[in-house]
């Protein structure tokens, strides 16, 4: 197993919400984005739409008291006054009025298409009505808006004038009908025609305006003001909801607490993003610190103080392997131990190629130690000037058959010599699921500590499934986990960050995944 029973993931413990925030800062700029384009799309939709004005009249209404004037006798309030003030709205911006305010105001259009700029409201639900009118022409928006409200006024008193001539005609057509001598019903019947002409003389309609429309300042539509706030809002939405489903779609892992989770391990250490080249010493001390962290973290890793050999690999390439291989080895001969770095990762051998090593390194390593049966102690170079204690083993001449050499006998005598003549023996392996050379090795040589590296950003969680079942399978007892390139280790104390997958010319180790220490079975 590569933890313990009843262990439990640190990933599982951090709250939704801290995970959220995660997605959101790595994927800030796709709510950017979508916010910014959100934005300018409405803006620009605004700014093209034609301008239109909105100008408003005021009318109250007053009870139409003509009833009970004639009659002589106090008026009666309205049976519905809500039915009367829904008739009333209806009748501003009925047809009449509207061909009213044409032939007032001279328009070329049809009442009808009038209409269609003018609305009636009743926002406090009394007896005032507002008359809108919303045109494209603000100073004839306003002309159209008091038209509609003093024509309306024109045209209930013309009404109220029309019901008093029609009771003078009833009236003198019932004085037609009285005979001379009923002299008593005449002399009423007059006196109420003349009450009605009296009436008519005075008749002022059942609304006067209150308020006139003023010419208006700034446009009602479009509320550009109002478009962009809304489009604001809805591009972050939109914004955010693309980054959780580019978190679902992107298989990449990006914090060290999902590594923790999906290996079922507890990190060992974690590196921070570095510079591509360190200039001054203190910038090389610092970028050491997180490998001597792994190398005091060893013990704890293989349950035993006496830890020998560590084989340091991954699940893929560019992950930092031998980066951290590298590290590890470095920092362990600083601290005063006698340390042998191998490159097994015979397919594509990176080690002599970042060290600069003599030449005859290059042609003979590893694999003469097994084709040749030459002493690998032998074939060890110092890789960098003034660490001596510092020795590598290359990976030799390039041969076809690694396969084979991982299975032959002498691969487990070559590792024992080298963990024999040193403490600590560092061995760089290639990637657990491209090739099958790491796992024949892990069948072949027993290793103390077998180091697997991830890198924040690169390794996909299907990968990293893959290569736990490769080490489940092999029910290694040392295992550790090493983050490569985190962000977050440590603030500014790491100084400057930018890569950790490259390592200076001068021998200082740049950031890196994987590492395992190995022992002969």
């Amino acid at each position: 197993m590569l933890a313990p029973e009843g262990g439990t993931s640190a990933f599982a413990d951090v709250p939704g919400f801290v995970r959220a925030l995660r997605v959101l800062r790595e994927r800030w700029w796709v709510v950017a984005i979508c916010a910014a384009v959100s934005l300018t799309s409405a803006v620009l939709y605004a700014e093209r739409q034609p301008r239109q004005y909105t100008a408003t009249a005021k009318l109250q209404f007053t009870p139409n008291s003509v009833p009970s004037q004639v009659a002589g006798v106090p008026q009666n309030q309205s049976v519905d006054p809500e039915g009367e003030k829904a008739t009333n709205l209806q009748l501003v911006t009925a047809t009449p009025v509207a061909a009213l305010v044409v032939k007032a105001l001279g328009l070329k259009v049809s009442p009808a298409t009038l209409l269609k700029e003018a609305t009636a409201s009743n926002p406090n639900n009394d007896y005032i009505v507002d008359i809108s009118v919303t045109d494209h022409d603000r100073g004839r928006t306003a002309a159209i808006a008091n038209a509609f409200a003093t024509q309306y006024v024109v045209y209930s008193q013309r009404e109220n004038e029309a019901q008093l001539i029609r009771g003078e005609h009833l009236i003198n057509r019932k004085l037609e009908l009285l005979p001379a001598s009923d002299t008593v019903d005449r002399a009423n019947l007059r006196a109420l025609y003349q009450k009605l002409l009296l009436l008519q003389a005075v008749q002022t309609g059942n609304a006067r305006v209150v308020s006139t429309a003023g010419v208006p300042t700034s446009p009602s539509s479009p509320q550009t003001k109002s478009f962009a706030v809304i489009a604001l809002i809805v591009g972050l939405l939109l914004g955010v909801g693309v980054s959780f489903l580019l978190n679902i779609i992107d298989r990449r892992i990006k914090s060290l607490e999902e590594f923790e989770e999906l290996y079922n391990l507890p990190a060992v250490t974690s590196i921070p993003q570095m510079p591509r080249t360190i200039q001054t010493q203190s910038a090389r001390e610092r970028s050491l610190e997180p490998f001597r962290i792994l190398r005091n973290g060893l013990p704890l890793v293989g349950q035993t103080s006496n830890v020998k050999a560590v084989l340091v690999t991954s699940a893929v390439t560019n992950e930092g392997k031998t980066t951290v291989a590298l590290g590890l080895a470095r920092a362990a001969a600083l601290s005063g131990e006698r340390v042998i770095l191998v490159d097994a990762d015979l397919r594509h051998p990176s080690l002599a190629a970042r060290l600069e090593p003599r030449e005859d390194a290059e042609r003979r390593g590893l694999t003469s130690a097994l084709l040749e049966e030459e002493d690998p102690l032998d074939l060890l170079t110092t890789p960098i000037s003034g660490l001596d204690r510092l020795q590598m083993l290359g990976s030799g001449p390039i041969t076809p058959h690694v396969t084979d050499l991982m299975r032959s006998v002498r691969l487990g005598d070559v590792f024992a010599t080298l963990a024999s003549s040193a403490d600590l023996l560092v061995v760089d392996s290639a990637p657990l699921l491209p090739v099958v050379d790491t796992r024949t090795l892990l069948d072949e040589v027993r290793f103390d500590i077998c180091l697997t590296v991830g890198r924040v950003g690169v390794t996909t969680r299907d990968q990293v499934r893959r290569a736990r079942s490769v080490l489940d399978r092999r029910h290694l007892s040392g295992v550790g986990l090493v983050i490569n390139e985190l962000s977050e280790v440590g603030g500014n104390y790491y100084g400057d960050h930018a890569s950790a997958a490259t390592e200076d010319r001068s021998g200082l180790a740049s950031i890196g995944p994987s590492r395992w220490t190995a022992r002969r079975r």
